[in-house]
């Protein structure tokens, strides 16, 4: 298993349990860390191979992930519902609204993705759409309390934005 992303583990600097989403969980790492650490995680994926690698971990380690398998192009958030959302290396900009819906007054969201940068500078991903603007993350959370907030060299020299903010 892959271990979690570093940038996750501010969250505990600001909150220690609750209910969590994981938007584009992948494989499951930071599901899984959250769920170790206090969490009560969904976590949503549209791959099977990455589901099924997952549910490996889940079930041998009894830990409170539900995994949702489907297209974040389809799906709809309840609203207010989770303390805390995670995404990492995926964007969809018409998610952002359900993302700040679906998240409970005093929430966190923890997101970090691509900058414009690295595609321009090193060619991935292969699509700039899939790459945020300088300072287009801090412009979804603007009306939330930003906590931290980066943009330039992230997890294994990719360059990235960063944010951890609280909904208000």
């Amino acid at each position: 298993m892959e271990s979690p992303s570093s940038f996750l583990k501010r969250i505990f600097l600001y909150q220690h349990h609750g209910r969590a989403l994981d938007v584009a969980m992948g494989r499951g790492r930071n599901s899984i860390f959250l769920a170790q650490n206090g969490y009560v995680v969904d976590g949503i994926e549209i791959s099977k191979e990455s589901i099924t690698e997952c549910q490996k971990t889940v079930e041998s380690e009894h830990l409170p992930v539900t995994v949702i398998e489907s297209d974040l192009e389809k799906i709809s958030l309840p609203e207010n519902y989770y303390d805390l959302v995670i995404c990492f290396f995926y964007l969809q900009r018409n998610l952002i609204p359900q993302i700040r819906s679906t998240l409970k007054k005093e929430g966190f969201i923890v997101y970090e993705t691509f900058l414009i940068d690295q595609h321009l500078k090193h060619g991935s991903p292969k699509r700039k759409e899939f790459c945020l603007e300088h300072n287009e993350l801090l412009g979804f959370f603007k009306e939330f309390r930003v906590l931290y907030y980066e943009e330039g060299g992230g997890e294994d020299g990719k360059i990235t934005a960063r944010i951890i903010a609280q909904k208000k």
